[in-house]
């Protein structure tokens, strides 16, 4: 089996990675030049969409946002376009319902096999190849993804048809994200009223109060200084919108969801766009003129 890959960000780069670590034959494609390169190495070959299409038995596209997705699959010189019909295009990044709907339409019109199967877990987890996927597929198509998914992960939780994945992935990062907003409060609270860091942090991750955001993500990000971007601020932002969306689309009342969304866009304004979406502290430290916080 023949795997395309399109799109080599921080998270495309160590999905892709994993794959030839795997011994899967990939055919890779980014806009940019540096990954594609820095892949040939290992054993992946460059190749331009329309080169990819036509070779790769199974497709994997993970872009930043529904625009990209819109134009790289849907494009008059896009995947679908070049694809042979009864092939698989799986779709990795996260996008919102309408953009995941409309890609599967039009798969199926030209008999393309579609799933969707948005990443779970941190950069990091990327790296080490313990990604989770939330895929949403047919019981057919599941067969055939299932087990290229776990050359670069360790979990493939199926949330139905076509077009779940995604669903469960904007539910995901909604949680995430409102984690983010929370946490800094806290621990800039903490700050200004005197207590220590550590024990804060001892605390807060020994009772129910924990989640892996603050366990996992926040010794190795801002609280050690490191802020450079697991999940971008601005990607942040882009999720929570999808997210806020998706729920007034639905008739579902979010306020939680649509203050942190506009508690991000202020961070952005003061130019935080770049760092990862652990700078939430910092910007909080700074509007209420304490320290930064650090372990």
């Amino acid at each position: 089996m023949k795997v395309g890959f399109i799109g080599l960000g921080r998270m495309g780069f160590a999905l892709a990675s994993n794959l030839l670590k795997n011994g899967v034959d990939l055919l890779v494609n980014d806009a940019r030049p540096e990954p594609m390169e820095a892949l040939t190495p290992k054993g992946a070959t460059s190749a331009d969409l329309t080169t990819l299409c036509e070779q790769a038995d199974i497709v994997f596209t993970m872009l930043p946002g529904p625009k990209q997705v819109r134009e790289v699959v849907l494009g008059t010189n896009g995947v679908l376009k070049n694809m042979t019909a009864g092939r698989l295009l799986v779709d990795l990044s996260t996008v919102d319902t309408d953009t995941v709907d409309a890609v599967n339409e039009a798969a199926t019109e030209v008999g393309i096999h579609f799933a969707d199967a948005p990443v779970g877990r941190l950069a990091a987890h990327a790296d080490r190849g313990e990604s989770l996927f939330m895929l949403g597929a047919s019981d057919q198509d599941f067969a055939t993804v299932e087990p290229v998914l776990m050359k670069m992960g360790t979990t493939v939780t199926r949330c139905g048809g076509p077009g779940a994945g995604t669903r469960m992935k904007l539910i995901n990062n909604f949680m995430v994200l409102c984690y983010c907003q929370l946490n800094s409060e806290a621990l800039v609270l903490a700050k200004g009223l005197g207590l220590d860091t550590q024990t804060t942090f001892d605390v807060l991750t020994g009772t129910t109060a924990a989640n892996g955001q603050l366990k996992e993500k926040w010794p190795v990000k801002v609280l050690a200084g490191e802020l450079s971007p697991g999940f971008d601020i601005a990607l942040g932002f882009k999720d929570l919108t999808l997210a806020c969306q998706a729920a007034q689309s639905a008739g579902i009342s979010v306020p939680v969801g649509n203050l942190v969304r506009s508690m991000f866009q202020l961070a952005r304004h003061a130019g935080k766009d770049g760092q990862d979406t652990s700078c939430m502290t910092d910007f909080w430290a700074e509007q209420n003129e304490v320290d930064y916080i650090r372990l």
